[in-house]
């Protein structure tokens, strides 16, 4: 496994610079495109390749949300700004996020999803129990007088695949799946001032391919066969495709996810609009140690 861990550790490295960059440049009014393409820059720039696009998601909304073609949204005044990147190297995947808060009073916010992430990497070993790793989490939680949310998990990472069946959730959920030597998972504490659950919003924005899709437009059949080729089942943005008609690809890819031929990952908010942190590390599990590949 020396050989891959390797591969782990250079894709954590360039997704930790990847954060660092990004605390230093995130500001009120900033682009969410700019932010965006800056940091997807910094990784292909540095020999990374982007596991999936960057997640720029802003105050109630958790996750799966990212910059569109022509996107003219910023930064709003004291906003929390969670960025969650995705580097792999030769399909070995480092996933990371971190919390910005330009609001000095959710500061604690962030403090509590960052203590509550490395409580839960402090006790991983091989043999530990899922539910266990929720309950850590859960309880750094209420000893800061927030909520984890119930419906976003940490998740198992094997090559090219980015949720690889195992996952760690946020509350102890009783049910004890076991994590071993050998594994490879990205441990993802969300926190919340709100009720604890996320729901699915209209929006979306990040994609990915289930297979290889034939169309009668060959244009459009180019397009998907460029994304097989490079991406496999990695998620994707059409904004890294700016040579196409992406309005009407993006009907195309809308009509499919519909279908169930093409995943599409819809923008999650926070039941009650409460404000959501996250924070996240990849770690690899061996028989005497755990590695944490994204610091």
């Amino acid at each position: 496994m020396q050989e891959e861990i390797k591969y782990y550790l250079e894709a954590g490295k360039i997704a930790s610079k990847a954060l660092e960059l990004a605390r230093n440049k995130v500001h009120e009014d900033m682009p969410i495109l700019e932010l965006c393409n800056l940091i997807e820059n910094f990784i292909l720039s540095n020999g990374g390749q982007l596991a999936f696009p960057c997640n720029i998601s802003i105050n109630e909304i958790a996750a799966h949300d990212t910059a569109e073609p022509y996107d003219k949204r910023i930064i709003p005044k004291n906003a929390i700004v969670k960025v969650d990147v995705g580097v792999h190297i030769e399909g070995y995947i480092a996933d990371a996020a971190t919390t910005i808060a330009l609001d000095d009073k959710m500061q604690k916010l962030v403090d509590a999803t960052k203590k509550a992430l490395m409580n839960a990497i402090q006790n991983i070993k091989p043999g530990i129990t899922t539910n266990k790793i929720g309950k850590i989490v859960e309880n750094t939680a209420k000893l800061y007088g927030f909520q984890t949310i119930k419906n976003l998990s940490g998740h198992m990472i094997k090559r090219y695949l980015l949720h690889a069946g195992k996952s760690i959730p946020n509350y102890d959920d009783g049910i004890e799946i076991v994590m071993k030597a050998g594994e490879v998972y990205a441990i993802e504490p969300f926190l919340t001032l709100g009720k604890g659950y996320v729901y699915d919003s209209d929006n979306i924005r990040i994609f990915s391919l289930k297979k290889s899709i034939k169309h009668k437009d060959k244009t459009i059949e180019e397009f998907f066969n460029k994304i097989w080729k490079q991406r496999y089942n990695l998620p994707f943005s059409l904004r890294w495709y700016p040579e196409y008609d992406l309005k009407k690809i993006k009907d195309v890819i809308m009509d499919k996810v519909e279908k169930g031929e093409i995943i599409g990952y819809n923008v999650l908010v926070e039941e009650n609009r409460g404000i959501v942190a996250q924070e996240e590390h990849t770690v690899i599990i061996t028989e005497n140690e755990v590695i944490v590949t994204t610091i």
